[in-house]
This record gives C-alpha cells, sequence and structure tokens, in this order.
C-alpha cells in the first residue's frame, strides 16, 4: 500500500475500520480472558492509525493523542476494576471518538478539495462510522439494561461488541435479520433511528456526493 497522503487516507480509515470489527470478531471467538485483551489493545492502536489517516491539525492531534492515552488508560483500568462504572467510561470514550472522526472525515470530504474516489472510499468509511455509533450506544443500554435485546446472551461487553456491531449493520442497511430485536422502548427507539440514518445516509448524502463529482465530467 503506497504512503499516507491525502490523496489515499480514507483508504488507510476504511482499512483501519475494518480491522477493527474484523478484530472484535475473532476476538469473539477465542476463549478466554486474553482474547478480550488482546481486543482491547488492538483496538487501541488501530484507532491511532484511523485518526492518524484524517491528517487532523496541530492542536487537533494533540487532543486526539490524549484522547487515545486516556482510552488506553481506561482500558488498563479496566483490568483492575472490571466494574459497569469503569465499562461505561470506556464506552462513553469510544463514542467520542467515533463522533469526532466522524465530524472531522465529513468535513474534508465536503469543503477540503475536489470529490475523487478517495472521497468516494471516505464516504463509506462515514458509512461504517455510522455503524460503530450505534454499536456503542446499544452497548451503553446494554450495560445498564441487560434485558435490553432479544437473542443476545448476558456476558461482558467486550465479548458483546461484535453481537451488537452485527446487529447495528443489519439494522443501518435495513435487512433486518430478526435473530436479533429490541426488547425495550429506547432499544426501539435506537433501531429505528439507526434505520432512518442509514436509509438518508446513503439516500441523500452518497448519491449527492457521487453527483458533485460527476458534474464536472458531464458539464464537459
Amino acid at each position: 500500500m503506497k504512503p499516507l497522503n491525502d490523496r489515499n487516507n480514507f483508504l488507510y480509515l476504511f482499512f483501519s475500520l475494518s480491522a477493527l470489527l474484523l478484530s472484535s470478531a475473532l476476538a469473539g471467538e477465542i476463549s478466554g480472558e486474553w482474547g478480550r485483551d488482546l481486543f482491547s489493545v488492538v483496538t487501541v492502536f488501530i484507532w491511532l492509525l484511523a485518526l492518524k489517516s484524517l491528517h487532523p491539525d496541530l492542536a487537533l492531534r494533540r487532543l486526539v493523542y490524549g484522547f487515545i492515552l486516556i482510552l488506553g488508560a481506561l482500558t488498563l483500568l479496566w483490568r483492575l476494576d472490571p466494574s459497569r462504572g469503569t465499562a461505561a467510561l470506556i464506552l462513553i470514550a469510544l463514542l467520542i471518538s467515533f463522533m469526532g472522526a466522524f465530524r472531522l472525515a465529513m468535513h474534508k470530504i465536503l469543503f477540503d478539495g475536489p470529490i475523487d474516489s478517495n472521497k468516494i472510499i471516505g464516504s463509506l468509511s462515514l458509512y461504517m462510522l455510522l455503524g460503530l455509533i450505534w454499536t456503542v450506544l446499544y452497548l451503553l443500554l446494554f450495560l445498564y439494561d441487560p434485558q435490553a435485546f432479544h437473542g443476545i446472551e448476558i456476558t461482558e461487553w467486550r465479548a458483546l461488541f461484535p453481537r451488537l456491531a452485527y446487529y447495528s449493520f443489519v439494522t443501518i442497511t435495513t435487512l433486518g435479520y430478526g435473530d436479533i430485536s429490541p426488547a425495550n422502548r429506547v432499544g426501539e427507539f435506537l433501531t429505528y433511528m439507526e434505520a432512518i440514518t442509514g436509509l438518508f445516509y446513503m439516500a441523500i448524502f452518497v448519491s449527492s456526493l457521487i453527483n458533485r463529482g460527476l458534474s464536472p465530467r458531464s458539464s464537459s
């Protein structure tokens, strides 16, 4: 793969997010605590690469690195104090980082230069970030209500990550397999809001982005 630059940075972001999801799935297949610890470590390093690919300015870069250190410290704290409060802090940190990455990537796609293939890949990365944002929201809900979803075993939140990521992407793409379903009103609300967001994103954002990319060619 070519060195990271403004022409392929979203490709790095896409593969980083894909690696994050793959590592969570593989960790879910490994029995024992060490597999989950491996996922935690891999998450921090992969997420560091993902944020680096967005080329934040110096001030924001310092904030990002500081936030990554906080996330790593919280992950270590979880080993010493595996309480619901510590898990909630980790998930909130992940939620803020996913939302921050989404905002930064969207700004670069919309307002930083012409639309090209790199930015089309970036729009796919944004879609993945949306699915990850809702994954964390589902995890937070499950953390405080273990009966929030039908079809999910009650276990540690890191083991639930791949299952709820699966549910999130099935929901955002409106596939609706039905093997997992919400069991309370908040879960239902989050589910249909994600479905609405996914439809709006594909129908409005991506289509307008592609039209903007094609319009100079069509007018010439």
